[in-house]
C-alpha cells in the first residue's frame, strides 16, 4: 500500500514597503498609507509567479504592539479569495473608513496573502516502514506575507525620549543596533540613523544613512537594525537617530 503524505511550510514576512522577490506571490505596492480622516480606498495587484494555478485567501490581524491603535476593524476587503492562473493577476480593494470620533493618532493593521493548498505540485521523497510498506511524502511550499497599512487620523504628533542604545552581538558573528525610546506622541517612530564608522582613533572611515525601522506605539519601544557591511577597522560607532519627519531624537556612540 502507498500512503502519500503532503507537508506544507515556508512564511514568508514583510515590512511596509520592503523589496519582494522570488517568492510564489508578488505583491505591488508592499503596504500603504492611508487617511482617516476620509474614506479612502487603496489597491493591490497580487501575482501568480509560478506556473501553476493558484488559490489566495486575504486576511487582517491584529499586528504585535499595535493592539491597542488597530484599525482591521476599519477597512473592508474586496474579494477576500482570489483564484489566479499562471502567472496571472488580480487586483485586491482595500476601503478604508475612519470613524469620527476616532483619537487623532496613528493606526496600523497588518494584512496577510496567504497561498492556498492547491494541486499536488511538490517533490516526492519516497520512505520505507519497518513492517515495509512504502510512504510518499510531499514537501509543498506555500508563501504566506505578511505588509503593513499605516493611517492618520488628524495631525502626527511626535514624542520620544532616547533612553538606551547597545549594540548586540549575535552567535553567528553579527551585529545589532538597538535603541530603546519612550513615546509621549500620537504615533510611532519612522527611525533613521545617520552612522559613522570609525577607527581606534576615532577618525572616520565611512558615513551613511540607513532607514532602521518602525517602532510600535507602545510607551516603552524599541527599534533593532543589523549592521550589515561594517568596514574593514571600524571599533566604533557613533549614530544620531532621527524620525523620518526631521525631528532629531538623540545620538550615542557605541563600542563595536
Amino acid at each position: 500500500m502507498k500512503i502519500i503524505k503532503k507537508l506544507f511550510y515556508g512564511v514568508t514576512y514583510l515590512s511596509l514597503f520592503s523589496k519582494l522577490l522570488a517568492f510564489n506571490i508578488g505583491i505591488a505596492p508592499t503596504g500603504f498609507y492611508t487617511s482617516l480622516d476620509k474614506n479612502e480606498t487603496h489597491e493591490i495587484m497580487v501575482t501568480n509567479n509560478t506556473v501553476h494555478p493558484m488559490r489566495i485567501e486575504i486576511d487582517i490581524e491584529k499586528d504585535l504592539g499595535w493592539e491597542k491603535y488597530d484599525m482591521g476593524d476599519m477597512m473592508k476587503i474586496y474579494p477576500k479569495n482570489l483564484t489566479l492562473k499562471p502567472n496571472g493577476s488580480r487586483s485586491v480593494r482595500f476601503a478604508v473608513r475612519g470613524a469620527k470620533d476616532l483619537p487623532d493618532g496613528e493606526y496600523k493593521a497588518k494584512l496577510i496573502f496567504r497561498e492556498l493548498p492547491g494541486t499536488a505540485k511538490g517533490n516526492l521523497e519516497k520512505l520505507q516502514t519497518e513492517s515495509g510498506e512504502e510512504i510518499g511524502i510531499e514537501f509543498e511550499l506555500l508563501t504566506e506575507i505578511h505588509i503593513a497599512a499605516y493611517g492618520l487620523k488628524g495631525e502626527r504628533k511626535i514624542g520620544a525620549q532616547l533612553t538606551n542604545t547597545q549594540i548586540k552581538k549575535e552567535n553567528n558573528g553579527n551585529r545589532k543596533l538597538v535603541a530603546n525610546f519612550n513615546l509621549s506622541g500620537n504615533s510611532a517612530l519612522a527611525v533613521i540613523g545617520d552612522i559613522e564608522y570609525l577607527d581606534s582613533s576615532k577618525k572616520r572611515i565611512k558615513k551613511e544613512e540607513v532607514k532602521l525601522g518602525i517602532t510600535t506605539r507602545e510607551s516603552k519601544t524599541k527599534i533593532e537594525s543589523e549592521l550589515a557591511d561594517i568596514p574593514n577597522g571600524s571599533k566604533f560607532i557613533k549614530v544620531d537617530f532621527k524620525d523620518k519627519s526631521g525631528i532629531r531624537l538623540g545620538s550615542k556612540e557605541l563600542q563595536l
